[in-house]
């Protein structure tokens, strides 16, 4: 069975998320390399490309908290690693998912090259996707708006060189800025999703390492001028509109071995309802 390198994100001072992660992985005769996340808690940090206050002409923020420069920074330095490097795709994952038993058979049958970015995690907030595409062993749908959470995703080189260009400079979270349709990426939800983040989960904590952090330090970002703020509410308006007709407004199911999502109260991962 083979199946791309798996590089996982985790801080230095969180040991025990890493392996935790690592002990899940093995379980499944998955080697992860664990590469070191920038750490936004340090004073005055900010990230190489970090460019606020409208720098970025299609950029959704007009400043992000050190916290998320951090995560997309990490992210960043392993799109620039497979990029640069001989293998044709890389799977990337946080350190606080939780993976299902089906998780390393899954990634030997997943073909990446034509979406380029493959969301692997589900997240428990109803978004925008297209028609189940299942004709060759593993069913996905198209993601047509930026979806939560990008705790473990699989791409192709080609991607990781293209999402190296565009974030040249950058005023986005990760989420909003990976899961956008871009020349010769069309991001792809994994249907059922393989991991979680244990965030999402009944059984997880209430706050991730990162929001606990921005929460006790009262760590908050500019929304932006007036101009900034109406511009933003005038593109998400006309994206609803063009997307009314477009397809299912719902959460991704979750493996049936995975816990189920914390927001739905019990409600079993094979039987989740549609939101509208």
């Amino acid at each position: 069975m083979t199946h791309p390198p798996v590089h996982v994100i985790s801080l230095d001072d969180a040991a025990h998320r890493w392996e935790v992660v690592e002990r899940q992985m093995a379980a499944q005769s998955l080697t992860a390399q664990r590469f070191s996340a920038f750490d936004g808690r340090v004073g005055g940090f900010i990230a190489h490309g970090y460019a606020p206050h409208g720098q970025v002409a299609d950029a959704s923020r007009w400043e992000i908290k050190p916290s998320e420069q951090a995560v997309f920074a990490s992210h960043q330095a392993l799109w620039r690693k497979l990029a640069e490097g001989p293998d044709a795709a890389g799977v990337i994952c946080e350190d606080d998912i939780l993976i299902s038993r089906g998780f390393a058979a899954c990634l030997s049958k997943i073909d990446p090259q034509a979406a380029g970015v493959i969301k692997l995690d589900g997240f428990d907030q109803a978004r925008n996707y297209g028609p189940l595409l299942d004709q060759d062993g593993w069913a996905r749908r198209q993601i047509l708006l930026p979806v939560p959470s990008a705790a473990c995703y699989m791409l192709t080189r080609a991607a990781a060189q293209q999402l190296c260009k565009d974030s040249a400079a950058f005023c986005d979270t990760l989420d909003d800025f990976l899961f956008r349709a871009r020349p010769g990426i069309t991001p792809m939800q994994l249907w059922p999703a393989i991991a979680v983040q244990e965030v999402c989960v009944q059984s997880g904590p209430a706050d991730s390492l990162r929001e606990a952090t921005d929460a006790q330090h009262a760590i908050k970002a500019a929304r932006g001028p007036l101009w900034f703020r109406l511009r933003k509410e005038l593109r998400r308006a006309a994206r609803r509109r063009a997307l009314r007709q477009a397809g299912p407004v719902v959460a991704p199911p979750l493996m049936r071995d995975l816990p189920p999502y914390r927001k739905y109260g019990g409600v079993t991962n094979s039987n989740r309802p549609q939101l509208s």
